[in-house]
């Protein structure tokens, strides 16, 4: 085990305290068994930082830690057991585990977990109606999510301490009368998920009543509230989920929800009716994509309300004027049913606004009254999505969309939403953009595949270099697959990122003469970036980021591993994004959601973040999308600021920068300090401020 392989030389030697007058007393006990096991603070605190699986090299060092590690209540549903019985037998103490999917279950497997408070048996196919009924009784948090083998007999009332249930995805949820009245939490789910986003939602939901469980505190129903009312919810729900439910009719109520506080409807069926029965204690309401709210939709008096997001909806003017005056957070992106009228003055508690929906006199308002508003201007004119960003030499933003147009645009009319100062119209499938040093524009057409695989490929790739000025086409080069990814490198050369695998280096002169073609990744390069030595590395869809010399046309490290055909089309290794810190270190974004960060030098896997769509700022912070959710995340990754911080050890400080409802498509750093981003099936561009670095003291 890599955290205690062995015992520091120091910590074995043996303490000879002398008196006078006396011989030397020798103690045999090392210092780390006494820090383990012989102290009930550091040993407990060591302890809370490790895992069952720290535990099988623990228990070697010495017989007094063997039997310290016998007595903690670990309480670990991280590690998969693979046999519970040698796991019982090894932890006494354990009190919370998580099965492996295929364990069995037997006699002795039950008998192993008793006295077990915490247990985690999600997809485990061996889980039936008849061992439900063998769980202890002591159990108080249970999760038996995506447990195909439930039937809708399964009942949980024997179990009168459970807290906590999981039980989505299941049929098994139907069955509300077999539910403890002990819960206090309940997480009933049918819709799609990120384990099946491919998956459609489930026919399945609640469907009886829930009235017994009068201690139900959170009730979590995406896609699973199937009752036309919803006066059948406990009087004592504090937070209730039913985003994506279609059965919230104009009938529902949440009148009689005295003590709700926060309620997520997104993408629901709630209609303006239902609005306005919310109660008097709600803090935190999301309606965000609620198609059926109109522009006449009101708030209730609300006053409690501290945050709100309606983006998405049709909501106008009216609910504007009823948002309540002690409101200090709103998101409404993308509502085009508010006009310039519409006025926030009233809402003088304010301390966030996510929209571009509002005059520029209104947004200039709330900031002099200290609210922050990082999305500060849209740029309207795209007729089709916007799927690349470029900043030209001179300072201008270029912007191509999926019907080849490439618009211009001035950084200093971006607040008051100009309009753009040329269009190119290139009659391609336009895929990506570069800006070329000498003014030029580069863009990469041809067909995107999300898998890239030799043969997913429609057309052949090209890449066109325009003159911007005359707005014309000066130059091509064929490529025999898509293009999906185009940077210049530091000598001026051009490198194009090809569905094939390939990466493609041609000079842009007069001509563009093909001088290298780089091979080793085995499907679609998505991501380039230049190195500050001048290498290049490209991201691709193999899994893998290789660093490349070009100069001799050579890989010389690979960072990653291969990864196997994705299904679905999708796998969560999939390299999708790179951006280079000021510190040298390479991020590497991937479908997954996950942000990797190496040391190339050393081919060194330093740190993991989350996110998607990386963008890199001078001073060394990142920018990244939380994966899906359009939420934009400002990490502060200087190595100086993270050991100065008072965040936990290894952590990054973040902050959640903006809010921009659908998913991020590009990202780019403007001269000004500003970042200029895309979104996924948008037309228009949004303009973000960036926050000074923060200070650690």
């Amino acid at each position: 085990m890599s955290r205690f392989s062995g015992v520091d030389e120091r910590s074995q030697r043996r303490l000879r305290p002398a008196s006078e007058g006396m011989a030397a007393l020798v103690d045999d006990v090392p210092l780390l068994v006494r820090m383990l096991a012989g102290n009930p603070v550091t040993g407990a605190f060591v302890f809370s930082c490790l895992d069952t699986a720290d535990t099988c090299a623990l228990r070697q060092l010495h017989p007094v830690v063997a039997g310290a590690v016998a007595g903690v209540p670990w309480v670990d549903t991280a590690t998969p057991v693979v046999d519970v019985v040698r796991w019982r037998a090894a932890l006494p103490g354990a009190v919370g585990a998580r099965l492996v999917k295929d364990h069995p279950f037997s006699d002795a497997v039950v008998t192993a977990l008793a006295g077990i408070t915490a247990l985690d048996l999600c997809n485990c196919r061996g889980v039936t109606d008849d061992v439900l009924l063998h769980l202890p009784a002591s159990l108080r948090t249970l999760n038996v999510c995506g447990c195909d083998s439930l039937t809708a007999r399964a009942s949980f009332a024997h179990l009168s301490a459970l807290v906590s249930l999981d039980c989505s995805d299941k049929v098994v949820c139907e069955g509300t009368a077999h539910l403890p009245p002990s819960l206090h939490e309940l997480n009933v789910n049918t819709g799609p998920s990120a384990r099946y986003r491919f998956r459609p939602p489930l026919p399945r939901g609640i469907a009886g009543p829930l009235t017994h469980l009068t201690k139900l505190r959170v009730l979590r129903a995406v896609g699973g509230a199937r009752y036309d009312a919803l006066t059948s919810l406990p009087l004592s729900l504090e937070k209730l989920d039913v985003s994506s439910c279609g059965g919230l009719t104009a009938a529902a109520s949440f009148t009689h929800l005295r003590a709700l506080q926060t309620l997520h409807a997104a993408g629901s069926d709630l209609c303006d009716a239902a609005l306005t029965t919310l109660p008097l204690s709600l803090v935190y309401l999301d309606v965000r994509v609620c198609n059926r709210l109109t522009p006449a939709a009101v708030l209730p008096p609300l006053p409690a309300l501290r945050v709100l997001d309606v983006s998405g909806t049709a909501v106008g003017d009216a609910l504007v004027g009823s948002l309540p005056a002690g409101l200090e957070e709103l998101h409404m992106m993308m509502c085009s049913s508010v006009t310039a009228g519409a006025t926030l003055d009233h809402v003088r508690a304010l301390r966030a606004l996510y929209s571009t929906a509002f005059a520029p006199a209104v947004v200039a308002a709330c900031r002099a009254r200290g609210c922050a508003v990082p999305v500060i201007g849209a740029l309207r004119g795209h007729n089709h999505h916007v799927f690349a960003l470029a900043v030209l030499a001179d300072g201008r933003l270029a912007s191509g969309d999926s019907n080849g147009e490439v618009r211009l645009w001035d950084a200093d009319v971006a607040e008051a939403g100009g309009d753009a100062t040329a269009v190119l119209e290139t009659g391609s499938s336009l895929t990506a953009l570069a800006a070329l040093p000498d003014g030029r524009l580069a863009i990469g057409t041809g067909s995107y595949c999300a898998t890239d695989t030799d043969d997913s490929t429609d057309d052949d790739g090209w890449v066109e270099v325009w003159n911007v000025t005359s707005r014309t086409q000066v130059a091509t080069l064929p490529c025999d697959s898509p293009v999906s990814a185009l940077v210049v490198l530091a000598d001026g050369r051009l490198a194009a990122g090809c569905g094939d695998g390939r990466v493609v280096v041609a000079g842009v002169g007069a001509r563009v003469a093909v001088t290298a073609v780089l091979k080793g990744h085995s499907r679609g390069v998505n991501a380039l970036a230049v190195l500050p030595d001048g290498a290049l590395a490209s991201g691709s869809t193999d899994g893998t980021v290789r660093v490349w010399d070009v100069g001799r046309k050579v890989c010389v490290a690979v960072l990653g591993h291969p990864v196997c055909q994705p299904r679905y089309g999708v796998h969560p290794a999939l390299v999708g994004s790179l951006a280079v810190l000021a510190d040298r270190r390479l991020a590497c974004g991937t479908q997954g959601g996950e942000v990797a960060l190496w040391d190339v030098g050393s081919c060194t896997r330093v740190g993991t973040l989350t996110g998607r769509g990386l963008a890199a700022l001078p001073d060394g912070r990142l920018i990244s999308e939380l994966q899906s959710r359009g939420v934009i995340q400002l990490w502060d990754t200087r190595a100086d600021v993270v050991a100065a911080s008072s965040r936990a050890a290894g952590s990054v400080p973040m902050t959640a920068l903006a809010h921009s409802l659908v998913g991020i498509g590009s990202l780019v750093l403007l001269p000004d300090g500003r970042f200029a981003f895309s979104r996924d099936f948008s037309c228009e561009l949004l303009l973000l401020e960036m926050p000074p670095p923060t200070i650690y003291e």
